[in-house]
């Protein structure tokens, strides 16, 4: 049985999906976008991060690491040497503020289940129940596959949040097994999408034909709308016409960008690329509604 690796589990969530959901954020993605907010995740092992906010400065951690990976950095605070540290624990046990705590867990599939059904009282009240994030969920397609149908045979939805920087296999391997499918698109020049997370567009664009021509469920397009790297006019109205060239597509929603994960950049002693670019409202992206209509699209914004 395989194994996956989780950083973190929500509960009672609203906001990722239909009702009330728990959210499992798994670890791991190919994708390096200058505006990440869950750092934490990019990795596919585990790391140790500091709540920078909470440390106290006593440098208690740096003197009992046995592997020496704690040092003080200006600007950061005490913060982990990753390719040093052996998640051996001895720093966030120690610690007088509890301001460290280790970002992974390893589950498998029954493990992983029991802990997403702790909650199914309230899947069956509102319409609720699983979403995967990350990170990259996909990278453990086969895993949620397998919990997709156990959801399923309680009558229990799931949803899977994706980049579509995945082999074809792990889109087939959720097929008619996962009802919602929330597809992150970035930029529609394959170039500019390389210079902006580190891959070009071309198998994300392919995955996400494959999936208007096969997937079973619900599929819903979301655009993180990011100043200065896809919020031109070329960018936005390619985006339009590429996605009104498809079908299948149950809704497109435009993602405000805002600036939640800068502690966690801060925890993990890593500059923040999107520098002191301020945070934008709903209303800020409200003339995009107007102009989808004139390509024949309708959009929210959420």
């Amino acid at each position: 049985m395989g194994v996956c690796n989780v950083f973190n589990i929500e509960r009672y969530a609203t906001e990722d999906g239909r009702g009330i959901r728990t959210v499992v954020f798994l670890k791991g993605c190919s994708l390096r976008c200058r505006w990440c907010a869950n750092p934490e995740s990019q990795r596919a092992g585990t790391e140790v991060l500091v709540k920078t906010n909470v440390c106290i400065s006593c440098a208690r951690c740096s003197v009992l690491c046995p592997e020496k990976a704690i040092s003080y950095k200006e600007g950061y605070g005490y913060i982990t040497d990753q390719s040093k540290c052996r998640q051996c624990g001895v720093c966030i046990r120690e610690c007088y503020a509890d301001a460290r705590e280790i970002m992974g867990r390893k589950y498998n599939e029954d493990e992983l289940l029991a802990e997403i059904l702790k909650d199914r009282q309230y899947y069956g009240m509102s319409g609720g129940g699983v979403t995967f994030s990350g990170g990259e969920p996909l990278y453990y397609s086969e895993i949620i596959g397998a919990i997709g149908e156990q959801m399923h045979r309680r009558g229990y939805n799931t949803l899977v949040e994706t980049c579509g920087h995945v082999p074809q296999k792990a889109l087939e391997d959720i097929n008619g097994r996962v009802d919602y499918i929330y597809y992150d698109f970035k930029q529609i020049d394959s170039e500019k999408h390389k210079e902006l997370t580190g891959v070009d567009n071309t198998l994300i664009l392919s995955n996400l034909e494959w999936l208007c021509g096969h997937y079973s469920g619900e599929l819903s397009v979301r655009y993180p709308y990011i100043p200065g790297c896809n919020d031109d006019e070329a960018s936005v109205n390619g985006f339009f016409r590429y996605i009104k060239s498809l079908n299948h597509i149950s809704e497109i929603v435009f993602l405000p960008y805002h600036r939640l994960g800068l502690p966690k950049y801060q925890g993990l002693g890593r500059a923040y690329e999107m520098g002191n670019m301020p945070s934008l409202k709903k209303a800020d992206l409200s003339f995009l509604v107007q102009r989808a209509e004139g390509f024949g699209l309708e959009i929210k914004i959420q």
